[in-house]
């Protein structure tokens, strides 16, 4: 009997359409010396071509280096390997880094796609010569990925590939997943584009931070960042907000973390910030969060600055109705104060002496 490669479900996408449509946002690169990430990508380079021995020579590569580095991430790069070594047919030695993978790394997320590789193990191959997309479906990953890849860096139509590509996403395999990873670093701007996309919808965190770690150009990063506020990514997120040396990449984080209501980090900066863009760019984002409470516990701190405090009113008008607003009006210590909430107030078409009914 012929199986099916499983497929992820599908997330909604009125979350994604939010943020990848929104105004521009951008990040930090990892790995500066760029050598593990190089051996990264070789590694996926060499599953998408089928190379399997190439693949898990340099996945064991990586995992030496990160052992000496990054001792917490060797995780990823034992699953690759036992992932070449299982398509290579090399099951036992697979099983083993698999048993390694859980023994020390117990909480991995890694251990998921690891008892789901062990599983598949056995599956059928393919019946008949059909190289048709939708033949592919019925095919192991072992046999599919390399022939999608095939397609995807063909002279093939561009629809053809797109098809490949969307169907490589939709595969419940880590190793598909990664190549919509490698397409997503690549220098075809439409389909880099659409794997960010489905990166994003699959929840890809690990994936898209890659990915990030290997664009250089700034408004590449900016997509990925937006991925990342839909894949739930919020650590990178607050990483580049609180630490990037690049203002627009910082502003760029605040926007997807104020898109997705993640308000903690956006208040500590709003607060903390010694750079006024950024300070202003946490505000607004407090604004698009809904988050009132965090507004009004920040207001009593920028009184005095009359540029963040007319960002702030402006801001709760966003995240709450305008009683909110008008209540510190008449609550205002100065008449100055006073002035510039009514300002804030006759700008987006209220009258805070006009007689309620």
């Amino acid at each position: 009997m012929i199986r099916h490669i499983p497929l992820r479900p599908r997330l909604t996408a009125l979350t994604l359409a939010t943020l990848l449509f929104a105004a521009p946002l951008a990040a930090a690169p990892l790995d500066p010396g760029g050598e593990m990430n190089a051996l990264y990508w070789q590694g996926h380079s060499a599953l998408g071509s089928g190379d399997w021995r190439g693949a898990q020579l340099r996945f064991a590569d990586l995992e030496r280096r990160l052992r000496q580095s990054e001792p917490d991430a060797v995780d990823a790069a034992i699953y690759w390997q036992a992932y070449a070594l299982m398509r290579a047919g090399r099951d036992d030695e697979a099983t083993a880094l698999v048993k390694r993978l859980r023994g020390e790394f117990p909480r991995s997320r890694w251990n998921r796609d690891a008892a789901q590789l062990l599983h598949g193990r056995n599956q059928a191959p393919a019946v008949g010569g059909d190289d048709s997309l939708t033949a592919l479906l019925r095919q192991p990953p072992a046999q599919a990925i390399p022939k999608l890849v095939a397609l995807l860096n063909g002279n093939g139509a561009p629809r053809l590939k797109q098809r490949a590509l969307f169907l490589l996403s939709q595969m419940d395999d880590a190793g598909a997943l990664a190549q919509v990873a490698v397409v997503a670093r690549g220098n075809d701007p439409l389909l880099s584009e659409r794997a960010v996309r489905m990166l994003a919808v699959a929840n890809a965190g690990d994936e898209l931070r890659q990915v990030y770690a290997a664009v250089p150009q700034a408004d590449r990063k900016l997509l990925v960042l937006k991925a990342m506020g839909v894949a739930g990514s919020y650590q990178d997120l607050a990483e580049v907000a609180r630490r990037s040396s690049n203002a627009s990449l910082r502003r760029g984080a605040l926007q997807a973390l104020g898109v997705a209501g993640q308000s903690e980090v956006l208040a500590e900066v709003a607060n903390s910030s010694t750079d006024s863009g950024t300070r202003i760019a946490a505000i607004q984002a407090l604004g698009t969060a809904n988050a009132t409470r965090d507004l009004l516990a920040l207001y009593p701190n920028v009184r005095s600055a009359p540029l963040l405090r007319q960002e702030v009113l402006k801001s709760l008008l966003v995240a709450s109705n305008e009683g909110v607003v008008m209540k510190l009006y008449h609550q205002a210590a100065t008449a100055d104060e006073q002035r510039a909430v009514q300002r804030v107030l006759i700008d987006a078409g209220y009258d805070p002496n006009r007689p309620r009914r």
